[in-house]
Order: C-alpha cells, then structure tokens, then sequence
C-alpha cells in the first residue's frame, strides 16, 4: 500500500511534554494536515493515505497516541482531554499553528475534543468511522482487544474491523502482537477505555461540536465496531456512508477516501486552510 510522495521524512520520535511520541511526515506543503489513528492502531493504519493527500501540496503528518504503537506507554488519566493536550503539544513540536485533523474511530472523538478546546487551530474535521457520534461502541470488541495475548485471539479481533476479515495482513497482525506484548500497553488501554465518549470538558456532547468546524464525516455501511449513525444531519456536516466497507474504511475503500478528503479541503474557504513553519519539522 506504500506510495511514492513528494517528499517524505520517518520523523522517529519527538519529545511531547516529557512522552516519546513516534511520528512520520511527508509532503512539504504550507497546509497542515494530521492523522489520529483509533483505538489499538498506530500510524500504519493511514499507509494507503498519507501519500496521496501529501500530493495535493499539504505537509501531513502522522502519528503513535501514548499507550499505541512505539510510542511512550504514559497516558496519564487516559482521558481524550489529556490526550488531546499531547495532540497540541505535538503540533507545537512540529511546527504547526493550525491543522486539519483527521480522525478514525477513538482518534476522531479526541479530534472533537481538540476542536472544542481550541478551534482556533482546527480549520477543519475529517471524521472516520467516529467514536461518540456513531451508534453504541461495540464493548465485547473493546474488552476483547484488551484482554487478548496470543495471534489467534488478535487476529479474529482484528477481523472484525473489515467487512472481509481476509483483509487483515500478516504484517498488521505481527504489528498488533508486538505492541501488546509491551509493558504497560495494557494498562494505558485500559485506561483510556474508561474514558467517556460522549461530552468534551466544556460539557457539549460529541455530536455538538460536530460542524462548529467544517467537517466532513465518512462511514463504512457495515461497521460492526460503531455502526454509522441514525438521523445526523447538522449544520456544517457532511456525511458519507461507504457500502461494502466496515470500520477500517480508509483502508478498504482508501481511493474513494482519499478523494473525499481531498475534495473536501479544496472546496473549503479560505478560513479553512491551514499553516505550518517547515522550519520546526524536524525530526
């Protein structure tokens, strides 16, 4: 799934507020563009559209939350407010004043949280297969991801993230298996599946902040993890619902995806753009 891209740096790991963050970054755009990957994922969930985004003269930039991926274990409370304080502190460390953040699962509720906290610097929401404005959070998948140690177990959790469960790749499984046998790692998810969902510190529900940003919000049809939503229509939102897709739909439909992304930021207005010092980059 690996693209070519205009230019590119593994940006290793940064130092955030005294965590170790793992990150990548390709393109070198003046529009600022990040990716927050879902519960249990890490920065490879967005292989098959970093690249193609970063053609359309964006810098964007992925990257491991605390508790996921190679990233620091340290997730404090565990709560979105917490983690989205280590999302802003990441754009600081990496230069960008503002971004357009996109979301998947976990990640697109901490997106909300971001955005209501400051959305000064959040032009705009990308939303994908969205914890806290989708239907109920599969819980059995939840307790299972948690709770399971061997390849076997994994890998039928990991199943049920795609319509197809053959989707799965034995490099993802490989990756999955690794990152929980690390110390801590099922703690910090522990933690942050404790979390509430629903309401941002500023006491507004999820579904509220949707659209106070322009926001574009994309589900696959046959999510088993968080259906897609019933009777969401707000203003400032627009929804797209994938058939044959589930809850990893950036990855099973990525062209489409990819599109919708990329139509999207480049009808919006000129308040919708972002910015980036490239100076800062660095890794």
């Amino acid at each position: 799934m690996a693209c070519s891209t205009p230019a590119a740096s593994d940006g290793g790991l940064l130092d955030v507020a005294g965590r170790r963050i793992r990150h990548r970054v390709l393109g070198d755009g003046d529009d600022a563009i990040v990716l927050v990957h879902g519960f249990g994922g890490c920065l490879e969930n967005w292989t098959a559209n970093q690249a193609v985004l970063a053609e359309g003269g964006r810098t964007v930039a992925a990257l491991d939350l605390p508790g996921h991926g190679e990233s620091s274990v340290d997730v404090g409370s565990g709560s979105l407010d917490e983690l989205a304080s280590v999302l802003f502190g990441y754009l600081d460390a990496i230069g960008f004043e503002r971004a357009h953040l996109v979301g998947h699962s976990m990640g697109a509720a901490l997106c909300l949280v971001a955005a209501d906290r400051d959305p000064a610097r959040v032009p705009s929401l990308t939303l994908i297969g969205a914890a806290g404005i989708g239907q109920r959070i599969n819980a059995d998948f939840i307790r299972g991801y948690i709770a399971a140690r061997g390849r076997d177990a994994l890998e039928k959790l990991l199943g049920m993230l795609y319509a197809d469960p053959a989707r799965v790749t034995a490099d993802q499984l490989e990756q999955a298996v690794a990152c929980k046998r690390r110390d801590g790692v099922v703690e910090a998810l522990t933690r942050i599946a404790s979390s509430r969902y629903r309401l941002t510190p500023s006491g507004r529900t999820l579904r509220e902040v949707a659209g106070t940003v322009p926001t574009l919000v994309i589900w696959g049809a046959a999510d088993v993890i968080i259906p897609p939503p019933v009777d969401f229509e707000r203003p400032g939102v627009e929804l797209h619902v994938l058939p044959g897709c589930g809850h990893m739909v950036q990855v099973e439909a990525a062209d489409e995806v990819n599109r919708l992304i990329d139509a999207f930021l480049r009808r919006g207005p000129v308040g919708l753009r972002a910015g980036c010092d490239p100076a800062a980059r660095g890794s």
